[in-house]
């Protein structure tokens, strides 16, 4: 490891449990999502919320407006969810499990931004905006992938030696 870096066990990571509450949080958020678009959107989650901006009807800025908040609920359990899977230590975390983070993380930056610029040039009106929206969320999703199957790499190539 470089000097001044620090090493592994200074990373600012979640303890291993949380990563349980990330696959709850995830279960949660195809809950939501599921209740939002085909299960008739419960009046229980219309609720007045505070918007720095809302624009359906007529643009207001700074208002209270009414909303269902499935879909809110389900892309903040879906982020935290992720957040908390990605970012939890491994039983056993090293230096190599830190190299591994930081090529799954360079990885997600790389593929994520080419999925970016892929939407730009080939969707066009409103859906640009939705999928770069949920880019952050393909963004955690890549990292996490691509986490785990270093790993498993990593797991067979040390268990050869």
């Amino acid at each position: 490891m470089a000097r001044g870096l620090g090493s592994y066990s200074s990373l600012p990571l979640l303890p291993f449990r949380f990563r349980l509450a990330g696959y709850i949080m995830i279960l949660c958020s195809f809950g939501a999502a599921y209740l939002y678009f085909w299960g008739g959107r419960p009046a229980l989650f219309e609720v007045p919320v505070f918007a720095i901006l809302t624009s359906y009807a007529e643009t207001r800025w700074f208002v209270l407006a009414q909303t269902n908040a499935l879909d809110e609920i389900a892309v903040i359990f879906a982020v935290l969810g992720l957040l908390f899977i990605l970012f939890s230590r491994e039983k056993e975390e090293n230096e190599e499990t830190l190299i591994l983070r930081i090529k799954s993380l360079f990885l997600s930056v790389y593929l994520t931004s080419a999925f970016i610029i892929i939407f730009y040039i080939t969707v066009f009106g409103w859906p640009v905006f939705i999928l770069i929206s949920l880019s952050f969320i393909l963004f955690l999703l890549i990292s996490i992938i691509s986490f785990k199957i270093y790993l498993i790499r990593y797991s067979k190539i040390k268990s050869s030696q």
